[in-house]
């Protein structure tokens, strides 16, 4: 029977199994638990740290197809970690003077029609019953896990349009990131509680969704929302952007009915948006702008990457495929004298 391999064994067999994979990047899977591990020197751990931390290191380290699962996941994982980064800088970038407040209701209000002084959001906001408010919480409660479904499904199905996906999901978001804090703006619950006088110490409100709380007797919307990074981020909507990413990335090779599918999605996420008192119409757009914008950097990035890749693999293989140079003849490739007598 052979010897069971000592602690010291085990751990050189690990650690050459991560180099194997990963090569001199073997410490980028840790990079969330590096993270986690920061936030809570400070006192700041959150169960989503310790999940992402967990996810990153556990498909990172068990084999190729899971290190390729992580690598094309990655935008999710950097788009969590910027989320979480702009409550940190929040507090010295969305100072009071700073903050749009009665503008975004203003812009509604002259581009769109009113109806008795009401702008369209407030109109459909005040038209709220019990079953509208659960028809327009389904998609916002489904839009983040719907991303990870989606990515997944993608992954087994189509890489490709999953890469895409991904890598614009990320260019929006950082897009948003800097649009929250280069222009923090109220959205309509905030103005409709508070004015517009801006107080950056208000929390974050789960607005309409608060009904839905009350309902069912939970707190489950009231906790989600009360984590935002961002309280002054109405605009642009990322809530309103995603499904467009989705059918932006999907519209050439979906069908007829996946396209709908699509549209329909993208359609009651941006009535949800207005009618739970969330967004204004003109986040909505500016929301369609970001998913729009993204969807085409991260396209135009794809085919440079594949394009460079291209070249690398044609001049790797033209150097293989291309015949060695003779050898200069010298005075020492003579033949040899035939033996003395021949």
């Amino acid at each position: 029977m052979a010897p069971r391999p000592s602690s010291f064994q085990r751990l050189a067999r690990s650690v050459a199994h991560v180099r194997a994979l990963w090569g001199a990047g073997f410490l980028l899977p840790l990079i969330p638990a590096f993270y986690a591990a920061g936030v809570a020197a400070i006192g700041d751990l959150r169960p989503e740290h310790v999940v992402f931390a967990l996810f990153a290191a556990v498909f990172g380290f068990i084999g190729p197809r899971s290190k390729l699962f992580l690598i094309d996941t990655s935008p999710i994982i950097a788009v969590a970690m910027g989320y979480d980064l702009v409550r940190y800088v929040r507090p010295f970038a969305v100072l009071p003077e700073r903050v749009l407040g009665c503008e975004l209701r203003q812009a509604d209000a002259a581009v769109l029609p009113t109806f008795g002084g009401r702008t369209l959001q407030e109109s459909m906001a005040a038209l709220h019953t019990p079953a509208l408010d659960l028809i327009a919480a389904v998609p916002y409660t489904i839009f983040i896990y719907l991303v990870f479904v989606y990515a997944t499904v993608l992954f087994f199905k189509d890489r490709p349009r999953m890469r895409h996906y991904l890598l614009a999901f990320a260019v929006g978001n950082y897009i948003s990131f800097a649009c929250w804090l280069l222009l923090p703006a109220a959205p309509p619950w905030y103005v409709h509680a508070h004015g517009c006088v801006i107080d950056t110490a208000v929390a974050a409100n789960p607005a309409g969704l608060a009904r839905v709380d009350q309902l069912f007797g939970i707190s489950y919307y009231a906790s989600f929302y009360g984590r935002a990074s961002a309280v002054f981020g109405a605009m642009p909507s990322m809530h309103c952007a995603y499904p467009l990413i989705g059918l932006l990335t999907a519209w050439r090779v979906a069908g007829v009915r996946a396209r709908f599918v699509h549209l329909g999605y993208v359609a009651v996420m941006s009535l949800a948006a207005m009618y739970l008192d969330h967004h204004w119409a003109v986040d909505v757009v500016a929301g369609w702008v970001t998913a729009l914008a993204s969807v085409v950097i991260a396209g135009a990035w794809l085919k440079y990457r594949e394009r460079a890749s291209q070249r690398a693999r044609e001049a790797v293989s033209g150097r293989l495929s291309t015949p060695r140079p003779a050898r200069p003849s010298s005075p020492f490739d003579r033949p040899a004298p035939a033996p003395f007598g021949k």
